[in-house]
């Protein structure tokens, strides 16, 4: 199972908010209601793509109207074992009153709309809708992207518009047709699953934000480590080539005793740090003063080019 169908499982297991149940019922029929004609009266179904979909709304229709309505199983495609699921209100009575619900609220006037929602709760519901109906998340172990994906642009501002209530900017596109409302901040992919209460998956997520950062600072570390090396080796070859030189030469009999005596430290320990050169030289000397005396020996060599 994919990381976005177990998100929206986790949410769907959980109650609806019942306390907001009139948001929660126009959220759903707004993103997958449709209307139905028979005989001069109308009849809504709601569209679902699996039962535990199918359930919720079931629920919150139950609970809103003491009514239970009907539920259909269809196959999606011929010969396929995919099913769609639909639950269809038959009485013209509770059908009347859903339909009067959505003028209450201005439901297809986006602007209206907005303005009618009074508390945050309700516009959680929102984005967990439209999340749950018109949305995906992308595994974070392949990268970081949130998306709902709308039919008209006055929805995806919508959609855009309330996550900005809760400090989410979110960005817009037009794909296949269809806008498409992103997220590619996992910071704020975060504070959306928060948000919508799917803990679970937020828990999972901040654990594989976690792993990414442990080994982006290992490598990075390995990295300099590596860089380091690299650069101690080059010094130590290039100070090895000068002393060689210098050694052809007969130059360096001639020079001081501590510079020959360093010059024989590197050529037998070619690959060891400034920092252990200096320990092994009698007095002990710093670091600053072995890299000094090796570059005084590249100097030399080179004037002698």
């Amino acid at each position: 199972m994919s990381f976005s169908k177990r998100c929206k499982k986790e949410i769907l297991k959980k109650e609806p908010e019942y306390k907001e149940i009139d948001m929660e019922l126009l959220a759903y029929f707004y993103f997958q209601g449709s209307i139905r004609i028979v005989k001069n009266s109308y009849q809504i179904l709601f569209k679902a793509s699996e039962n535990i979909e199918a359930r919720y709304i079931y629920k919150i229709i139950k609970e809103k109207y003491k009514y239970s309505p009907a539920m259909e199983i269809q196959n999606k495609r011929k010969f396929s074992k995919e099913r769609s699921f639909i639950v269809l209100v038959e009485d013209s009575l509770v059908s009347d009153k859903i339909l009067k619900l959505a003028d209450t609220y201005n439901l297809y006037e986006m602007e209206k709309f907005y303005e009618n929602l009074k508390t945050r709760e309700q516009k959680k519901i929102i984005l967990k809708l439209a999340f749950l109906l018109k949305g995906s998340i992308n595994d974070p172990y392949r990268g970081y992207n949130l998306e709902i994906n709308l039919q008209q642009k006055e929805e995806a501002l919508l959609i855009g518009k309330i996550m900005e209530d809760f400090y989410i900017n979110p960005k817009l596109n037009l794909r296949n047709d269809l806008y498409c409302v992103y997220i590619k901040d996992s910071d704020k992919i975060s504070d959306f699953l928060a948000i919508i209460g799917a803990n679970k998956s937020l828990f999972d997520l901040e654990n594989v934000r976690a792993m990414k950062s442990i080994r982006n600072d290992i490598n990075r570390q390995t990295n300099f480590d590596k860089a380091n090396i690299d650069r101690t080796v080059k010094a130590a070859f290039r100070q090895i080539d000068a002393i060689n030189k210098l050694k052809d030469k007969n130059i360096l009999e001639n020079l001081s005793e501590d510079l020959q005596e360093i010059s024989e430290l590197r050529l037998t320990y070619p690959y060891i740090s400034l920092e252990e050169l200096g320990k092994m030289m009698t007095p002990a000397l710093s670091k600053a003063k072995v890299n000094y005396r090796l570059q005084k020996l590249i100097k030399l060599a080179e004037s002698e080019d």
